[in-house]
């Protein structure tokens, strides 16, 4: 009832040799997938649909700077936007604080409260033809847990030709192309440097997930990394 995998000897010795000096895992509680809208921006398909006024790309609850200072929003409704990164800013090993784009960070009990958030709700009014949200159509399909947005964190993207980790301690919101590492029990910036080495890419290829020639690193490969959490000393 386990894994069968064809591999060359001489790799299997070098998996065997990384397994047998790892001493710790990642947890499920130490990893959470990014923001699943579904509806960022505008697509060709709803553009149409919604007709004249409307344009590929506007921003629906992703916005670009322009757009968000159109919304004249108030104080509280500044409350709810959170920057957002892409792989503008999300480099290997640092990220870039200054965003392009920002979020509203809008969670599913946003309908009971809606009214307080008057430019939000009629910005969003006006795509709620085409928002397909669970929340709909003030929420976010899935917010998930901030607190994975905060803080110090490694941003580890989803799909890659070489696997990126980005450590950031700033607010750092990210769509669901990502993953948030959070964990007390490792040096973070030891993490980072670790996950972005030859030998976890050696790692991932063999006993990760691979599409063609795309590393695919999801939860369980990350929770499958044998760690060398090293002392102090």
């Amino acid at each position: 009832n386990s894994l069968i995998t064809f591999n060359n000897p001489r790799i299997d010795n070098v998996l065997n040799a990384i397994l047998e000096r790892n001493n710790d895992y990642l947890s499920s509680n130490e990893i959470a997938q990014g923001i699943v809208y579904p509806q960022d921006k505008l697509n060709k398909k709803n553009a149409d649909k919604l007709g004249e006024g409307f344009n590929l790309n506007d921003g629906i609850f992703q916005l670009n700077e322009s757009e968000l200072k159109s919304l004249n929003l108030n104080e509280d409704e500044y409350s709810i936007v959170k920057p957002f990164y892409t792989t503008t800013e999300l480099n290997k090993y640092f990220g870039d604080r200054d965003n392009k784009e920002w979020i509203l960070y809008t969670k599913s009990d946003i309908k009971y409260n809606i009214e307080s958030y008057p430019n939000i709700k009629e910005h969003l009014d006006k795509y709620s033809e085409v928002i397909t949200s669970d929340n709909k159509p003030y929420g976010l399909h899935r917010a998930r847990n901030e607190e994975f947005f905060k803080g110090e964190k490694i941003i580890s993207l989803r799909k890659n030709y070489q696997p990126c980790f980005t450590y950031t301690d700033f607010d750092c919101y990210v769509s669901q192309t990502y993953f948030s590492i959070q964990t007390e029990r490792l040096n973070q910036r030891y993490l980072t440097g670790l996950l972005n080495s030859n030998v976890f890419a050696f790692w991932l290829k063999y006993q990760g997930k691979m599409q063609g020639d795309l590393y695919q690193v999801d939860k369980e490969p990350l929770m499958n990394l044998p760690i060398i959490n090293p002392t102090e000393e």
